[in-house]
């Protein structure tokens, strides 16, 4: 009798580890093929890690980051085709991620190797002051292991979130849980998976007072800053437009503290019919006018930073550094 409840035992705990192998494997290769989010990450992922330092004399590398108001704002093979061909802007969107996500994310490809001559953070007011994360999925997709622990701290996390933010970073599956239920929802419940997308989309409340919002936001873009001037990158913080008046006060945070930061569209520049039905991100014809301008940026910057550069040394004429 023993010997067949330590058979049963083990065909049990064999059966189990097939299943979350399965699972693992499917989450690792086959997700990624049947969804096109998970797709479009794991290219805009691959991209990014695969920066490096620009050659002396060439154009920079730009990196595109952000969440939902970037990928929804951005017609990024309009902007891409708008380029020169030697411009290299490569776009890096997770959505619902906010600073803490891509503060350590950035830190994260910096310490990988990954050399951007000029860092763009598509952020609002409300996530620039978050102290929220992606957690799991972050924990897999934008964070390393020594990024896990001061990241759990900064977002104020349990032992149990921490511990799991660990297993994520680990495990495919359980990094991308969440996701695959909402795939599955979106297959089977539409309706239902875009009740659920509504909640998630919405902004945060914010319930500090102008002056607090402004010291905040001054803080994590002087951190994120220096940041990328350590490595060598130029950050720039690009603010979407905003049908409320809070980017502003972002904008002003951003002018105190003297660091880079593009507004070209700000409150009143574009009315609700440049919006979706949230009134949070732009439709598409919100996002004609905020590529332009992004591009119109862009294009800007590259012929002021050939004009300062100096030119490329020739193969078979290197000379030695001072």
């Amino acid at each position: 009798m023993n010997l067949q409840i330590r058979q049963a035992t083990v065909a049990v705990i064999l059966s189990l580890v097939m299943v979350l192998l399965g699972a693992e494997a499917l989450s690792r290769y086959a997700f990624p093929r049947v969804s096109q989010i998970e797709e479009r990450i794991h290219n805009d992922e691959t991209q990014a890690m695969s920066i490096r330092a620009s050659a002396p004399g060439s154009l920079p590398t730009v990196l595109l980051v952000g969440n939902s108001l970037l990928l929804r704002g951005l017609d990024y093979p309009k902007l891409r085709s708008e380029m020169a061909p030697s411009e290299q802007v490569v776009r890096f969107v997770i959505e619902s991620t906010d600073y803490l996500d891509w503060y350590y994310g950035l830190h994260h490809m910096f310490t990988s190797g990954v050399r951007p001559s000029v860092v763009v953070v598509c952020l609002n007011l409300g996530q620039t002051v978050s102290s929220r994360t992606l957690g799991d999925y972050s924990a897999r997709h934008l964070f390393g292991v020594p990024e896990l622990l001061p990241v759990a701290h900064d977002a104020r996390m349990d032992a149990t979130q921490t511990s799991g933010l660990f297993l994520a970073h680990w495990s495919a599956f359980y990094a991308s849980r969440a996701t695959i239920r909402n795939y599955i929802l979106n297959r089977t419940a539409p309706a239902y998976g875009a009740a659920l997308h509504a909640l998630a989309d919405s902004g945060t409340t914010l319930l500090a007072d102008d002056d607090e919002l402004v010291g905040k936001a001054r803080t994590r873009l002087h951190s994120i800053d220096q940041l990328c001037r350590h490595y060598g990158a130029e950050f720039v913080l690009l603010i979407p437009p905003s049908l409320g008046r809070y980017n502003d006060l972002l904008a002003s945070a951003a002018q105190l503290q003297v660091v880079n930061f593009h507004y070209p569209l700000p409150t009143g520049a574009l009315g609700p019919e440049y919006f979706r039905a949230d009134r949070d991100h732009l439709n598409d014809k919100g996002a004609v006018v905020f590529t332009d301008a992004i591009a119109v940026y862009l294009r800007a910057r590259s012929a002021k930073h050939a004009k300062e550069s100096p030119p490329a040394v020739a193969a078979g004429d290197a000379r030695p550094l001072p």
